[in-house]
């Protein structure tokens, strides 16, 4: 059996898409444990009637707002299956995702993860394709996982859950501890979820908390990381507090492993066109394309 945890808070309109991406899977073998994080909008009622539609729905509801990692720990203290994943409300798996994972595993990588097609709110890219082997040399460079991952629930226990004292990067910060004590991950780059990006609707963590969220996790790691990691590092901090890149700085962070990187990043932050165009580009390679329903 596999636990697929959700954890949602005031996402009515969005959370039927989802729940019904988990209960659509070619997997059957499952459980869908919802933790309703202390909704005030209809989530309760719609919650309750997805349950008595559907004995794979387990209800889990939090008297107090707790955040996303409260509420996903919660779900993973209570799951059944042997394997576990994740979503959040406003996202979708494809059909054959949980089946994909599965067949994907092995003991020696302590987790299997893939890529997505990431929704910009009317069209679709595929993520850019990642390593299939990720080591913790890697990992320490940038979470090149992503947010779900699916492995063995005991190993989530071992490890100790998500670290609620954290701001955000939480999964990052779960991620490479599984790293550490399990081996390295496997990634499969063929997409199997709908990840919404759009930049005009909230997320589950929001974004104010995000800097000192990557600033906790270099603090945590930092004994860790070689120069080139922490160049990395201090990349991605600029890029979560949304500030521009200057050159001193550039030249800080420019190394053999970063050039690229710090590149995009001064691009990004002094040319603010360039987005407009990598949009442009976006939207005319893919904006008709759609995930294969697979």
């Amino acid at each position: 059996m596999v636990t697929v945890y959700l954890p949602t808070h005031n996402r009515a309109q969005l959370l039927g898409r989802a729940i019904e991406s988990v209960l659509g899977q070619s997997h059957g073998e499952l459980e869908l444990l919802i933790v309703d994080d202390a909704s005030s909008d209809g989530t309760p009622e719609q919650l309750e009637r997805a349950a008595r539609q559907d004995g794979r729905i387990r209800i889990l509801r939090r008297e107090s707002a707790g955040g996303p990692a409260a509420a996903r720990n919660d779900a993973i203290r209570c799951a059944r299956g042997e394997f576990i994943t994740g979503l959040d409300d406003d996202d979708r798996m494809l059909p054959r995702h949980i089946e994909r994972l599965l067949g994907a595993y092995r003991d020696e990588h302590s987790l299997v993860c893939s890529s997505c097609w990431l929704d910009y709110g009317g069209w679709l890219r595929p993520e850019p394709a990642g390593p299939e082997l990720i080591t913790l040399d890697q990992l320490l460079h940038s979470n090149q996982i992503g947010n779900q991952v699916l492995t063995r629930t005991s190993r989530l226990l071992e490890v100790g859950l998500f670290d609620e004292s954290l701001a955000a990067w939480e999964d990052y910060d779960l991620w490479t501890r599984l790293v550490m004590r399990f081996g390295p991950a496997r990634r499969l780059n063929d997409p199997g979820t709908i990840r919404r990006v759009d930049p005009t609707a909230p997320r589950i963590t929001t974004s104010s908390r995000a800097p000192l969220g990557a600033r906790q996790y270099v603090e945590r790691y930092r004994h860790l990381m070689s120069d080139s990691q922490l160049r990395s590092q201090q990349l991605l901090q600029c890029s979560v507090d949304e500030r521009r890149l200057g050159l001193a700085e550039a030249r800080r962070c420019w190394g053999p492993g970063t050039r690229g990187q710090v590149l995009r990043t001064w691009v990004a932050g002094n040319l603010p066109f360039s987005r407009g165009l990598r949009e442009a580009w976006w939207r005319l390679r893919y904006g008709r394309a759609g995930p294969a329903r697979t």
